[in-house]
């Protein structure tokens, strides 16, 4: 049986939909400004790998989102938690682009599309846990 009284609920509901959406879309905003690829560019050509590193990288900036959204009842500490997720995942980011670039450079490497692809799942393991730590720090 369908409990309409629960429909009070349907204004945080958006609320915290929005702001999250908010948060991930700023945060994805911020990662393709830091990489030294145009990976929505890439995707348009077919290029898979980045395709794959692009969703990790996606699920990677939502994780803490939604470990905070589990957490709290303040729309605010989505966006503040939030962002410190973003700061992580985008650190993290920086030092393979200063350490390791040459897995950016596989990501979109002519005829090399197996190194590419290694390139991407070794990035986006990368991705994934460090959203993995993060949503897991965030458990409050």
């Amino acid at each position: 049986m369908i409990n309409v009284e629960s429909l009070a609920n349907l204004p945080a509901y958006l609320l915290f939909l929005g702001t999250g959406s908010l948060v991930w879309l700023v945060g994805i905003t911020v990662y393709l400004w830091v990489t030294p690829i145009r990976e929505l560019e890439e995707i348009r050509k077919g290029n898979i790998a980045v395709a794959i590193h692009f969703m990790a990288v996606s699920l990677a900036l939502a994780l803490p989102i939604q470990s905070v959204g589990h957490s709290t009842f303040e729309a605010g500490d989505m966006i503040l938690w939030g962002g410190i997720g973003i700061v992580s995942q985008i650190v993290l980011h920086l030092l393979v682009r200063f350490f390791g670039n040459t897995f950016y450079a596989r990501l979109t490497e002519a005829g090399n599309e197996k190194g590419g692809i290694a390139a991407a799942l070794a990035l986006s393991a990368l991705s994934l846990v460090v959203g993995m730590l993060n949503a897991a720090a965030l458990s409050y």
